[in-house]
């Protein structure tokens, strides 16, 4: 079998703006979330931004449980986000998720953002199914 190239999209809008972001599914079966730390990513103290952060962090959480409702439109309700660590200039920020309960209209999930196997943020979050 061979290893996917990574794959950095060029995102339209917001995420866009924010990026690069790569998201990708090498093996068809676990999602790979990750940044690296530019200039742009910075915040005044010289680490990266806890708005870039949470809003990785929405993607990776979001882009999961997209997936686990068939692709329809869904809309995060609330998004809790703990920051463990700094993440600094260069670093790869990776980002990882995992749904813990769904009904009919909503699905529950957390998740991780890591740098260099250290935890920089940890998150939790309850999105709507649109139309549900």
């Amino acid at each position: 079998m061979s290893v996917a190239e990574p794959v950095v999209v060029d995102w339209p809008g917001f995420l866009g703006l924010i990026g690069p972001v790569r998201t990708e599914k090498p093996d068809g079966e676990r999602w790979l979330f990750s940044f690296t730390v530019g200039e742009q990513h910075l915040n005044p103290g010289n680490v990266c931004h806890g708005g870039m952060l949470m809003s990785f962090a929405d993607h990776v959480l979001g882009t999961v449980v997209w997936e686990s409702i068939g692709h329809r439109p869904c809309s995060t309700i609330t998004l809790n986000c703990d920051f463990v660590t700094a993440a600094k200039l260069g670093d790869l920020v990776e980002g990882e998720a995992r749904i813990t309960r769904s009904t009919r209209s909503l699905i529950f999930v957390n998740g991780l953002l890591t740098a260099g196997g250290k935890v920089v943020l940890q998150a939790n979050g309850i999105w709507k199914v649109l139309g549900a």
